[in-house]
């Protein structure tokens, strides 16, 4: 690739990785997108595992105090599950569907009513969150949007919910990646530097927007996130239907 292109990457993890620190959502989904305009869907995968799995690691370290670790137990097992069965089928989503569903499913998840009470602290629920945004995650390479269903309604402040979804975002980026990077070889070779500079970007943005996170109210960081991921939403489906059509 042209070095401009690996600077524009890293500039975006940078970028993304700031958004997601604000407001806890928005950033992977947009960094997915960027990564799967210029790679192939398994090399984008492995590379958006590695800088999210730093991203949401170095945010899990900065809100460590505030992890709510109820939340953990059901929804690692709902996530072992999808594993397992992601494994059994050998499943990897074309570039169509991948964009698809980085467009579709914040939409879907802005549009699902709040009186589901999907709060994450419930075990259930996190258990069924745990299988639903682990999906989406391997499918899609993001799940911020849908993984925020689950959190809106919660009686967790924003330190809590920054450091809970931090915690199972982390796990989620790393499964990702060892599962593409186990079953697909890389389509475009990466120079070895441009690993160290995406993880230096990913921790960087989270640094940067803890000084962020201190000035917002809660009612402020619940709110942004919606118009930003609904426009960038829009963006992802047209790409993803001209994937098809082509």
């Amino acid at each position: 690739m042209p070095p401009m292109i690996y600077l524009l990457l890293i500039l975006a993890t940078l970028l993304t990785s700031l958004i997601s620190g604000v407001l806890s959502m928005a950033g992977g989904m947009i960094l997915m997108g960027v990564f799967g305009f210029f790679l192939p869907v398994p090399a984008a995968m492995v590379l958006h595992g590695v800088a999210q799995a730093f991203s949401n690691g170095s945010r899990m370290w900065l809100y460590r105090e505030h992890i709510h670790y109820g939340v953990l137990g059901p929804y690692f097992a709902g996530a072992v599950i999808v594993l397992a069965a992601f494994i059994g089928f050998s499943i990897v989503p074309n570039k169509g569907v991948m964009f698809l569903l980085v467009g579709l499913l914040p939409l879907l998840a802005i549009l699902m009513p709040p009186s589901l009470h999907l709060r994450v602290e419930r075990k259930p629920v996190a258990f069924v969150c745990g299988i639903l945004v682990t999906a989406a995650q391997m499918l899609a390479g993001a799940s911020g949007p849908i993984l925020n269903v689950f959190y809106i309604n919660s009686d967790l402040n924003r330190y809590e919910v920054l450091a809970t979804k931090a915690v199972t975002q982390t796990l989620g980026h790393v499964i990702k990646l060892i599962y593409y990077a186990f079953f697909v070889t890389l389509a475009v070779q990466l120079p070895a530097w441009f690993y160290p500079a995406i993880i230096a970007a990913a921790i960087g943005g989270n640094w940067v927007a803890g000084f962020i996170v201190e000035r917002m109210q809660d009612d402020q960081f619940r709110s942004i996130g919606r118009y930003v991921v609904a426009g960038i939403a829009l963006v992802y489906i047209g790409k993803g239907v001209y994937e098809f059509i082509g």
